[in-house]
């Protein structure tokens, strides 16, 4: 599972430091033990190399979490606590050729969320 915030629905290469956030979920062995891992990316455009600055944090124990609930819930109050910080705009790519990318406009108060479009934003509009 992978999902990139955004503060804006249709993010602009800026000069100016813009980040947004991937997080991911996921089941890795360590030690000959599967475990669950919740692993947050925060990203920026550097203007100067001309290129996407990427520093990650894990958010599990070494060994992983041992349930997929443990790690669901822990994916959660991540993505809860970025958009409380105005990450609010979620997408989450679709590897089906006939699909497009999943948008969701993550909404903090009500905590529920409402689907705009499966699409892509075709305009700036913030």
């Amino acid at each position: 599972m992978i999902e990139t915030l955004y503060k804006r629905k249709a993010p602009l290469p800026t000069t100016w430091r813009e980040e947004f956030f991937e997080l991911t979920m996921g089941e890795q062995e360590v030690d000959g033990q599967a475990g669950y891992f919740v692993r947050e990316t925060q990203c920026w455009w550097d203007a100067r190399a001309q290129r996407t600055v990427r520093v990650q944090y894990t958010h599990s124990p070494r060994e992983g979490f041992l349930t997929i609930g443990e790690a669901r819930q822990c994916y959660q109050l991540l993505r809860m606590n970025r958009a409380r910080r105005g990450f609010v705009h979620s997408f989450s790519p679709c590897y089906e050729p006939d699909k497009r990318n999943k948008y969701i406009l993550i909404e903090t108060e009500a905590k529920s969320e409402k689907t705009e479009s499966d699409s892509p934003p075709a305009s700036a509009s913030a």
